[in-house]
């Protein structure tokens, strides 16, 4: 299997667009910013110091868990 080319993107893209578009329904149909203020209150916001990297918001975080029980996904 040689490198991907351009073309070779678009088609993936198009065959994707092709499918169900599951992540789009999701998005439309849950309300996903009125589950920030619970989440908020069980996420630190003070960092001890700069060192590391800067923390993943928490709504991202959720939707990560949601989709890994949908699909049933492992951590990996």
């Amino acid at each position: 299997m040689g490198q991907r080319g351009f073309w070779d993107e678009q088609q993936r893209v198009t065959k994707l667009q092709g499918k169900k578009p599951v992540l789009k329904s999701l998005a439309d149909s849950i309300p996903w910013e009125s589950f920030r203020p619970l989440l908020e209150k069980g996420y630190p916001h003070e960092r001890k110091s700069n060192a590391g990297r800067k923390r993943i918001d928490p709504l991202i975080l959720f939707k990560m868990l949601v989709l890994q029980q949908l699909f049933n996904l492992s951590d990996e």
